[in-house]
């Protein structure tokens, strides 16, 4: 420590208690402090009385107490020595006085007095003869020496033991009392050896402590007084008990007693006792006791540097300590690892709701008054250490906001690239995914320079790539400047310098000049396992269902459930339909592709019927399926659930051109899947029997020939054979009546509606066209009807038919046409009922006319006979018996038509 020169005068006021001859009680008798200021030192520092008997004992005078306090609004420091006086009171005790030195605080620390230097002065100064009656009694002028630090370190260290004036010091600083007690072999230390010890205890504190510090080189454990160290008999109360040269006493309770001892004892060893004391000399400015906290400050401000980077990698970083470390070492001129601890701290102090609003703003302040060309990289590393779950866009963008804000025009750049492009901390999917939406919320901020940084970086690392162009494509923003900047760079002049993935990224999202590059395809699959998943978002902004074909070895993988979760499973079923919806006027290579790779998922083809009517399309269809099943290895199931697919669920909707080329390629010397013919004439069989239908409408002839055949479907051909009759439009009821049987041999009519099997829906499209024709023509229907029941009378199918027409199956106007025809038939009939139920007449019937040429009247015409039959008798002509007779009624069988055809509806609606 540097101070002033040996015996620099300091001016001090001074006061002496004590008794004038023959008086009995003490007081002030001279001095120019005020006397009842005077009286309040002189009372602090008397503990007991003095006696003189104890000459030789611990408690024998002098005593010295060192005392702080305040006078007229300034700090003072003083001194009070109590010695015999040698002369005797009133009562002829002998007596003892007591004088002090008041010292201003601001010259006795600018002269560097401590508590022995300033003993030693008032020892070797000459008081002034004592004059009452003196009005203005002059000051003191001491000869200050400053202490001598190598002497003071020396004897804390040899003499009293550091850490046992360490710990000592420590209790002070938390607020402790503490009492020195002497082992025999001290018990006559001087006065000055134990202002000495008491010095160094206080040496060991900031020097301004010594502005409230109180001490004693002996205090009576009697009586009440409020000095802070003493020595003494043993100690009072709550005093801290230590004993000079015994073992050290007790250690602090408080945690910055405990963390100014620790640092005490760190910086003994990092810097030396003697920079140590020099430092704490150093701190002037006097403190109160609830000062412990700045001096605390002040003894760690001696390794401020490596106490505040200490503090901040143990969490423990303080704002005031960091601001305290600047002002004596700005930013710049820190080593590169504490520049980057303090300026890692200072960030996190400006996050939001890090601290105080106050706080943060005055960490801000700081970091941006001491920017320096290293802390853009220390940030992107403070970024960088964060947990995934903690680097949410709101906290990575406040620190990309105070690069912003800092007077470096590349701090932005440097942060963002130095964040994406973080290495081994970036490549787990989840920080992918943190990186790619901080890229996304910031992209449209960007300046020059900063979208230079970036695209230096994304080409380099494509999974990050591929995370931010999934984020933009989730939030619809692929058409954004920096999505398409990078996404060109292949079709722009310098295109050989970018990396075949992005070659291939270009190519999935149809940029110009990115023209077919399977080894940019192949690069950009390999990024990772789901950079099928970009592809796909990709393609579906372009609309380049390409991609299917270009990734089908990836896309069949994770849809075969050989890779990937069904959570991907999911998205790829989705994504396949967005790009090759499930409608007409798609490209049928594109179709094929899209079933290929959902076969695994779907278990059959969609898109197959689409090509039902575009022979064209549906070739192409067939020639991808060509190549790529075989590699499938379908077989016995598999090839069943592919049929139905392709065929479908309608017969209507087969599309016969595609299976065909399938199976039977027109193309020279390609090969048809033969194997797959058996399953595909399985399904549409299946088909036929369900629907009853047999569609001959683009089927190949070698086909329906091979479906004729099966025993199960020889009954469908008839339905071609009532078409063929309808059609003729000439065909007698009869006739379409035996076709209609022939062709449903599974149908039959019941009086209880859910034991009916109605018509196959081939056979009742086929007699449609007949039935509008001919419903309300004379007794079509009936013929038919009754046909079908004489025909088929197990299966009432004429019955059925009347239920048919009933229930609507044609149409209301069948019905009603076909109901008003019946009328007319059975008024008809009824009316020729009425007739032949007339009684034959009494008389003779009169005798027709001659037929034209007959000769003469008398030769009266006779119907001619069949060979072997005879004439009635009586002249009359005989009728055989009606097959079932009804007396009074007309037959059975006409009444039950009508009755069924007229009362069908309602009985008919009952059972549906």
């Amino acid at each position: 420590m540097s101070g002033p020169p040996a015996g620099s005068p300091v001016r001090a006021a001074w006061s002496l208690q004590g008794k004038a001859p023959g008086q009995v009680a003490y007081d002030v008798q001279a001095g120019s402090v005020e006397p009842r200021i005077a009286q309040k030192y002189f009372w602090a520092a008397s503990t007991e009385t003095p006696r003189a008997e104890r000459a030789h004992a611990p408690d024998a005078l002098p005593w010295v107490a060192f005392l702080g306090g305040t006078e007229a609004g300034r700090p003072v420091t003083g001194l009070v020595e109590t010695v015999w006086s040698g002369g005797r009171d009133a009562t002829g005790r002998i007596s003892y006085s007591a004088r002090l030195l008041l010292l201003d605080w601001q010259p006795a620390g600018d002269a560097g007095l401590t508590w022995t230097s300033l003993y030693d002065a008032a020892l070797d100064t000459a008081w002034p003869a004592v004059d009452a009656d003196a009005a203005h009694p002059p000051r003191l002028v001491l000869a200050a020496r400053p202490a001598g630090v190598a002497q003071l370190a020396r004897y804390i260290e040899e003499d009293i033991g550091f850490e046992w004036a360490a710990r000592s010091a420590a209790l002070l600083l938390e607020g402790r009392h503490v009492a020195i007690t002497l082992s025999p072999e001290h018990a006559g230390l001087s006065a000055v050896t134990r202002v000495a010890v008491l010095d160094g205890i206080c040496a060991l504190l900031p020097y301004g402590s010594r502005a409230w510090l109180s001490a004693a080189t002996w205090a009576g454990h009697g009586a009440d007084h409020e000095l802070r160290l003493t020595f003494a008999l043993r100690p009072r109360g709550s005093q801290c008990h230590a004993v000079l040269a015994g073992p050290p006493p007790q250690g602090p309770g408080s945690a910055q007693g405990r963390a100014y001892l620790a640092e005490l004892l760190r910086l003994r060893q990092k810097v030396g006792i003697e920079a140590l004391l020099t430092h704490l000399l150093s701190h002037r400015a006097p403190l109160t006791p609830q000062d412990a906290e700045q001096a605390l400050r002040h003894l760690r401000d001696l390794d401020l540097r490596a106490v505040v980077v200490s503090d901040i990698e143990r969490g423990a970083g303080r704002l005031g300590d960091v601001a305290r470390l600047l002002s004596l070492h700005p930013l710049a001129s820190l080593d590169e690892r504490e520049a980057a601890t303090v300026a890692r701290h200072l960030a996190r102090c400006t996050l939001p709701a890090a601290l105080p609003e106050a706080e943060r703003a005055q960490a801000r302040a700081l970091l941006l008054e001491h920017w320096s060309a290293r802390t853009g990289a220390a940030l992107a590393d403070e970024l960088n250490s964060w947990p995934v779950e903690r680097q949410t866009v709101q906290r990575v963008r406040a620190v990309l906001d105070l690069a912003a804000a800092s007077r470096d025009r590349q701090a932005h750049a440097a942060v963002l690239a130095g964040y994406l492009d973080a290495g081994t901390a970036a490549e787990a999917p989840d920080g992918l995914l943190a990186r790619g939406a901080l890229l996304h919320a910031v992209q449209r901020g960007l300046d020059e320079s900063t979208v230079a940084a970036v695209q230096s970086v994304l080409p380099r690392r494509p999974e990050l790539a591929l995370a931010w162009l999934d984020v933009n494509a989730e939030h619809r923003t692929l058409d954004d400047r920096l999505v398409r900047d990078l996404l060109r760079r292949p079709g722009e002049a310098d295109r050989q310098s970018a990396p075949d993935w992005l070659h291939g990224a270009a190519l999935i999202h149809r940029e110009p000049s990115a023209g077919p590059d399977g080894q940019g395809i192949e690069a950009f699959a390999g990024i990772s396992p789901t950079a099928w998943r970009t592809g796909l978002r990709l393609a579906a902004h372009a609309g380049n269902p390409d991609v299917l074909c270009w990734l089908h070895p990836e896309l069949y993988e994770v849809a075969a459930g050989l890779a990937g979760t069904d959570e991907d499973r999911g998205f790829l079923l989705r994504r396949v339909d967005v790009l090759v919806p499930k409608q007409r006027g798609v490209a049928g290579r594109h179709a094929a592709w899209a079933d290929l790779i959902q076969l695994p998922l779907l278990g059959s083809v969609q898109r197959a019927r689409l090509f039902a009517d575009d022979g064209a399309a549906g070739a192409e269809y067939a020639g991808v399926l060509r190549q790529q099943l075989p590699h499938l290895g379908l077989r016995g199931r598999g090839e069943g659930r592919l049929a139905e697919g392709l065929v479908g669920e309608r017969l209507d909707q087969v599309p016969y051109p595609l299976l065909w080329e399938l199976t039977h390629p027109q193309e020279p010397g390609a090969a048809g899947l033969v194997g797959l013919e058996g399953p595909l004439l399985d399904r549409i069989a299946e088909l036929l029997r369900h629907a009853g239908d047999w569609l001959t409408r683009d089927m190949p002839a070698p086909w329906e020939q091979r479906l004729r055949d099966r025993p199960d479907l020889q009954w469908l051909a008839h339905t071609a054979d009532i078409r063929r009759l309808v059609a003729a439009r000439t065909a007698a009821p009869e006739h379409l009546g035996d076709a209609i049987v022939r062709a449903s041999p599974h149908s039959r009519y019941a009086e209880h509606a859910q034991q009916t099997v109605e018509f196959p829906s081939a056979v009742l499209d086929a007699i449609r066209p007949w039935l509008h024709e001919h419903a309300g023509r004379g007794d079509f229907v009936h013929r038919l009807a009754g046909h079908l029941n004489r025909t088929a009378p197990h299966q009432a199918l004429g019955d059925l038919l009347y239920y048919s027409v009933s229930q609507l199956r044609f149409g209301e106007p069948v019905r009603q046409r076909a109901l008003d025809c019946h009328r007319e038939l059975k008024d008809s009939v009824e009316h020729a009922i009425k007739l032949l139920r007339q009684k034959p007449s009494r008389q003779q019937p009169t005798a027709p006319p001659p037929f034209p040429g007959q000769a003469g009247s008398g030769g009266a015409h006779r119907p001619s006979y069949p060979p072997g039959t005879q004439h009635p008798a009586g002249g009359r002509r005989s009728y055989p018996d009606p097959a079932h007779p009804a007396s009074g009624t007309s037959g059975e069988s006409e009444r039950g038509v009508f009755s069924r055809l007229l009362g069908r509806r309602g009985r008919g609606e009952d059972r549906v």
